[in-house]
């Protein structure tokens, strides 16, 4: 009996299992039927209309034109003096509040930028010092003459005019007057020297312009000629560029920037050799173009040479890979296939190609790494099936 209750068991368990594996297998073909299969047997990505639509596709053919070669540069950006400011601590102290504006934003001419509460040091504390010990000295001479001489207007106006005359009398009350208007003198310039040692100083702006260095904390202690800040005025950007030199000028240079490149001309070679062999060459960028070029940052920047022609791309087209570039090509209407290229030369935000495309092919030139993903992603589906 318990045999045969056991080979009932096994038989049921066995059943169950058979079920589960069917039915898992049944919802795994449910979803792949769900999502369209766009990736074709060749390779090859196929898309309705709806998708390319979603995908923010470009088609565009490719063109036989002109494009310069490139040499990589690197430079340094540099503001002209006429159009930068520095901030200096005109006096000793802590800086008491925080600053009252902020790196990259804009300020007028005598705009406060920060306070700071006067600290002496060594030499200001001796120099205060010995200030203070001749004025308490001149107060204290000064109010034993005061009460002299009041002794001496009071016995005058007891004696006068019988003894005194009416001319002593007023020369001894004017002496009077004299020493309290001295005395209330200096008191004054020792309150004012008191008050001056705990008045907050303020910092303003020299010039109008945005905040390009920051260089304040709170609580931080600051010594009289130290920069805490500095302006830049709107205006052009200047370029440092270092270049053998040997190296020709060009007419056309272009500086990578986070947001793209941007154009700079040529300001002024440089004349002078350096020590480690290589020469400075001066471009300026237009203040329209330089908003993302910050003083004091090295910058690479792309110098033409050597106009060529072959197929030119928008570097938007490319897509770049471990095994190296491609290019997406439509070979039939709504049909893709990755192409793999070669790069002669960028410049510009194009690129001309060495090999991989023909003029006039119909290429991707907008969603090109959309469509990217969704060959990876129709790869890895089919790996997962």
């Amino acid at each position: 009996m318990t045999r045969v209750l056991a080979l009932v068991l096994t038989g049921l368990s066995l059943l169950a299992t058979a079920c589960g594996e069917s039915e898992s297998a049944r919802e795994a073909k449910a979803m792949q039927g769900a999502i369209p299969q766009r990736l074709r047997p060749d390779g090859s990505i196929q898309l309705s209309p709806e998708d390319k639509t979603a995908l923010g596709l470009v088609v565009a053919p490719a063109a036989d034109a002109d494009l310069p070669e490139s040499v990589l540069r690197f430079g340094r950006v540099l503001s002209p003096p006429t159009s930068e400011g520095q901030v200096v601590s005109p006096v000793t102290g802590r800086v008491v509040r925080a600053p009252a504006v902020q790196l990259g934003s804009a300020v007028r001419s005598g705009a406060t930028l920060v306070e700071i509460m006067p600290v002496l040091d060594t030499p200001d504390r001796i120099s205060v010092g010995a200030q203070s010990a001749e004025r308490e000295g001149q107060i204290e001479a000064t109010e034993r003459e005061l009460a002299k001489a009041e002794a001496d207007a009071a016995r005058a106006r007891e004696l006068a005019p019988q003894v005194v005359s009416a001319a002593k009398l007023q020369e001894a009350e004017t002496l009077v007057v004299t020493l309290r208007a001295r005395l209330e003198g200096f008191r004054n310039a020792r309150t004012a020297t008191a008050q001056a040692q705990t008045r907050v100083v303020p910092v303003t702006a020299p010039m109008s312009g945005a905040v390009s260095a920051l260089n304040v904390t709170v609580g931080a202690l600051v010594n009289r000629g130290d920069v805490l800040a500095q302006i830049i005025a709107g205006g052009p950007l200047w370029i440092d560029v270092s270049v053998p030199p040997d190296d020709p000028v060009s007419d056309r240079y272009e500086v990578t920037t986070p947001v793209g490149p941007v154009s700079a001309r040529l300001l002024a070679r440089g004349r002078v050799i350096d020590p480690d062999g290589t020469r400075h060459d001066r471009l300026v960028v237009d203040a329209a173009q330089g908003s993302e070029l910050t003083p004091g940052s090295t910058v690479s920047l792309q110098v033409a040479r050597n106009v060529s022609r072959g197929v030119v791309l928008p570097e938007s087209a490319v897509v770049p890979g471990v095994d190296g570039d491609s290019v997406f090509v439509e070979i039939s209407p709504g049909v893709f296939s990755a192409r793999p290229i070669q790069i002669a030369a960028r410049f510009g935000g194009r690129v001309r190609l060495a090999s991989g495309l023909k003029p006039g092919e119909s290429v991707v030139v907008q969603g090109a790494m959309g469509l990217q993903g969704e060959r990876l992603r129709s790869q890895l589906r089919h790996v997962e099936g």
